[in-house]
């Protein structure tokens, strides 16, 4: 009776990457387990991208900033220069640390609980948070714009359709591409992508939003070319608002395809 000897594999599999100090795990230990020391998973975007939140924080405060000078010039109001300035400068300042802010303090609040979500779980939840925090800058705007234009519903109309722009942008276009960004280069890390998913959703994502941009100029345009009064400051705020939103859009795009290559 024949006996085949089994051929003995000496190929020596791959060796995976150690990647238990950046998610906050100490070397297995002696009984074999790891040991947490407290550290992030998955780390806050301003770890490594501050320069990032920087610029969109100050940009979007900027753009909030220019939607009350303009409703306070173009619509007027009887109040004195001294509290318009002030009034201005403190939605600029409480903007720029709302936002700012709203990419920190949701991951500190639940880095705690980690273990108990998933973790697209675990960034939905942070994003949820930042909505809120969005939001309440967005009424706390909103009531400052109303007392600047002292009650013009016209004004109003005009300075809530602008401030739900940028606030919607915001939540959605920044939120949404740094929660993309996170989850993604958590995957990355473990060799758990497929690099077609990844495609579809940055290119599906970049498509929707172009449509949007293009269908808001189209709009913006019609109304540059009205005849109505001071309609060269109405036109001067419409192109400082497109051109604001599509420079951050593009500023964002950008960061989000260098930071998915960074792995």
């Amino acid at each position: 009776m024949d006996t085949k000897e089994l051929p003995i594999t000496t190929e020596i599999p791959a060796k995976k990457r150690d990647l238990s100090a950046r998610y906050g795990k100490q070397p297995i230990g002696s009984g074999g387990e790891s040991v947490s020391r407290g550290e992030d998973v998955i780390p806050a975007i301003n770890r490594k991208h501050p320069i990032f939140l920087l610029i969109i924080s100050l940009g979007f405060a900027a753009l909030n900033a220019e939607l009350l000078l303009f409703g306070a010039t173009y619509y007027g109001n009887s109040l004195g220069i001294g509290l318009n300035i002030g009034l201005i400068a403190g939605v600029f300042v409480i903007s720029w640390g709302v936002i700012y802010a709203s990419f920190i303090l949701p991951h500190r609040r639940y880095l705690a609980r980690y273990d108990y979500y998933s973790p697209i779980v675990f960034l939905v939840v942070q994003w949820i948070m930042a909505t809120l925090m969005l939001l309440g800058l967005a009424i706390l705007t909103l009531v400052a714009g109303i007392f600047l234009v002292e009650g013009r519903l016209e004004a109003i109309a005009e300075i809530l359709r602008s401030l739900a722009l940028y606030t919607l942008a915001v939540i959605i276009l920044v939120h949404g591409l740094v929660t993309f960004v996170r989850y993604v280069r958590y995957l990355y890390e473990r060799d758990l992508h497929e690099s077609y998913k990844i495609v579809s959703v940055a290119g599906g994502t970049s498509l929707v939003l172009l449509i949007v941009i293009l269908y808001l100029l189209q709009f913006d345009l019609g109304r540059m070319g009205g005849s109505g009064p001071n309609q060269g400051w109405l036109a001067l705020h419409l192109t400082i608002r497109d051109i604001g939103l599509l420079g951050l859009t593009v500023f964002t795009f950008l960061w989000q395809a260098t930071a998915l290559a960074d792995h």
